[in-house]
């Protein structure tokens, strides 16, 4: 998810806001309907989340593990920053987008609203992800020094 999330706050929304407030806000109204339409996207934004809640519940029952920390904070990060985010704040943002009339020119400041604050809070799960993703990796990497040394 951290890839898709990431393309969205470096490439695909920084392009739509280039067409214009009205013409962005109908790009993601299509965008947010094929994702509402793809059962894959459901089981690998869902399967993600769960998975960090197995990993959260798995190191909270084994605190005595080494670097166990890192994978409690990367979970945490990762259930707050990315998926309640989206279900608290990106989503009713794209149900905005959604109601907005596109046919209406003044709508074009209402749009630039809704699209600002849905962008402000991709950027932060997409700095939420990746922090998660390199919590985790460090602590493979931590775990791997643990029991081989620094050999190389």
């Amino acid at each position: 998810m951290s890839g898709f999330i990431v393309a969205f706050a470096i490439a695909i929304m920084p392009g739509l806001n280039e067409t214009g407030a009205l013409s962005a806000v109908h790009s993601m109204n299509a965008i947010n309907h094929a994702i509402g339409g793809s059962p894959l996207f459901f089981i690998l934004f869902g399967g993600t989340g769960m998975l960090h809640i197995a990993g959260l519940v798995i190191a909270l029952k084994n605190l005595k593990l080494p670097f166990v920390w890192l994978i409690i904070c990367a979970a945490g990060i990762y259930l707050c920053g990315v998926l309640f985010v989206t279900l608290c704040l990106n989503i009713p943002l794209n149900k905005e987008m959604a109601g907005l009339d596109l046919t209406i020119s003044r709508n074009d400041l209402v749009a630039g609203d809704i699209l600002a604050r849905w962008v402000f809070w991709n950027q932060t799960r997409a700095v939420s992800s990746l922090m998660s993703v390199l919590l985790l990796a460090i602590y493979l990497r931590s775990i791997y020094f643990m029991n081989h040394g620094f050999q190389s």
